[in-house]
């Protein structure tokens, strides 16, 4: 049993649903938690920062209540005296504060604003009490080797603050890492200072990074429950939707047998009128093989005319010419002789003429390598009388080394038709100075382009230009075949491509192989 077989549809669409729809889940339930655990560690660390600017905030917002209830309290003048400077100190002393936290105020008194080894005193500092009184140094490093006091300085003579973080001991002993804010307060000189440790920091994080961890796994949960839900509900339906393209199937099969007969019916007809209308288009298209030999040879003719008009104009000329000399009596054997001479140099032109347009015209169907810029002088040689009534002018850049094997006399044909075509155009249009220019060149293709300074083909029109019997010309004066042929036989007998661009500036045909 073929289980991928067209009865088998239904649960091949049913199974690979709920399959798709499984791993779906599956994935997008992995995806989410990892996403909600990047969110997780995210959000702790923006929390920290956070947490931390706060600190930083509430620090500066210390000391500078701090200031401001000094000031409230004192004025100027009374800061300078030493009653009051030991009043403000006995007071910061004896602000409350943990043991194990740093919620204490600091206080140097500033000596020497460019740092040193005897820069400040310490006035005020309540977990160490030994150091009040002693000389500091900005030299003096943690345990990192970081010159805070140094840092905090060159803060102060800049914008009067600064916040440092640096190492320093706690209460209880311990180096802990420390952020400090230092404020210079010139009415006393002293630089006034709170700080927090990093641990203090960690300790008031742990319960917030607990709830938020709670929150991520209870929302992790309910998801990952929904996308289960969602699955099952899901499989449900596609179950249901499988059974239902199944029973729709198995109807169609019904149909698909009933319709089979009438189709078979129905392609018995259809051959027979395909067989019909076969046979016409053969007909149809041996009458325009037939109609585009009659145009050909009344193209040959009118081309006849052309190259012989001239020579018959002399012969009258001659005719004349003896005729007078034999009624003046002036018709001697000698101007006999080189009249008849004359007669014959002409007639002999108009017999070569003939031979060119018989070897032209003639059916070839042996292929052979001939030159492009030789078969190319061939149609300009023809047409030369053609254009040269209308004073059109023919620009050629021929690479004279450029050769193909194929069908010379079609391929000359062509040439002629488009050169006629173009002839016409430029005559139509009423264009003084006309010119057909002929360009032959090879890069990955061989290329044959023929373009006239006409005024175009129109936009609209364009697409149709090789279809049969399509003209932009009169009735009397294009049957609209030529150009229809010339493609069949650059494309179909010559496996080249035939194409066309126009524009305002005239009409380009394009021949490549």
């Amino acid at each position: 049993m073929n289980w991928f077989g067209y009865k088998n549809i239904s649960k091949i669409i049913m199974t690979t649903t709920i399959l798709i729809i499984l791993s779906n889940t599956l994935l997008i339930s992995l995806f989410y938690y990892k996403n909600q655990i990047n969110e997780y560690d995210e959000a702790l660390i923006n929390l920290k920062h956070e947490h931390i600017n706060k600190q930083k905030i509430n620090l500066k917002k210390d000391i500078h209540h701090l200031i401001n209830m000094i000031e409230y309290k004192y004025s100027p003048k009374q800061l300078k005296t030493k009653e009051v400077r030991d009043e403000i100190k006995q007071w910061i002393s004896s602000l409350s504060f943990d043991n194990e936290k740093s919620d204490y105020i600091f206080v140097y008194e500033l000596l020497n604003r460019q740092g040193g080894d005897d820069f400040a005193r310490m006035v005020i500092h309540p977990t160490r009490p030994k150091l009040v009184g002693t000389l500091l140094s900005t030299k003096y490093k943690d345990i990192n080797g970081f010159s805070f006091r140094k840092k905090f300085m060159q803060d102060i003579n800049i914008k009067g603050d600064s916040i440092v973080s640096y190492a320093y001991q706690k209460a209880t002993k311990r180096i802990e890492e420390k952020i400090s804010y230092f404020k210079y307060y010139k009415p006393l000189n002293w630089i006034i200072a709170k700080g927090v440790y990093n641990d203090e920091i960690k300790q008031e994080m742990t319960s917030k990074r607990e709830d938020l961890k709670h929150r991520v796994t209870k929302q992790i949960k309910q998801n990952i429950f929904f996308f289960i839900l969602f699955s099952i509900v899901a499989t449900i339906i596609a179950y249901f939707i499988g059974k239902m393209i199944q029973f729709i199937i198995n109807e169609k099969n019904k149909m698909v047998k009933k319709t089979t007969k009438e189709l078979a019916l129905l392609n018995r007809e259809l051959d027979s009128r395909v067989k019909k209308e076969l046979e016409k288009n053969k007909e149809q298209e041996q009458i325009l093989m037939q109609k585009s030999k009659f145009i050909a040879l009344g193209e040959t003719i009118s081309l006849i005319a052309h190259q012989w008009r001239q020579p018959i104009s002399e012969l009258g000329a001659i005719i004349l010419n003896i005729k007078l000399h034999h009624k003046l009596d002036k018709l001697d054997s000698k101007l006999m002789n080189k009249k008849a001479t004359e007669v014959e140099t002409i007639l002999e032109y108009m017999s070569k003429t003939i031979d060119d347009f018989r070897t032209f015209f003639k059916p070839n169907k042996n292929k052979y390598n001939f030159n492009i810029n030789s078969s190319t002088q061939r149609v300009l040689q023809i047409t030369k009388p053609m254009l040269g009534e209308h004073q059109i002018k023919i620009i050629q850049d021929i690479d004279n080394s450029i050769e193909i094997n194929s069908y010379q006399n079609e391929f000359e044909q062509v040439l002629l038709n488009i050169i006629s075509n173009a002839k016409d155009a430029i005559v139509s249009d009423n264009i003084q100075n006309g010119n057909i220019s002929i360009n032959v060149y090879q890069t990955d293709k061989i290329y044959i382009k023929i373009c006239d300074n006409a005024k175009g083909i129109d936009g609209s029109l364009i697409h149709k230009i090789f279809n049969p019997y399509f003209t932009t010309k009169s009735e009397a004066e294009g049957t609209g075949i030529g150009l229809y042929m010339s493609k069949m036989i650059i494309e179909e007998n010559m496996a080249g491509k035939l194409s066309v661009q126009s524009s305002n500036e005239g009409t380009c045909f394009i021949i490549s192989f």
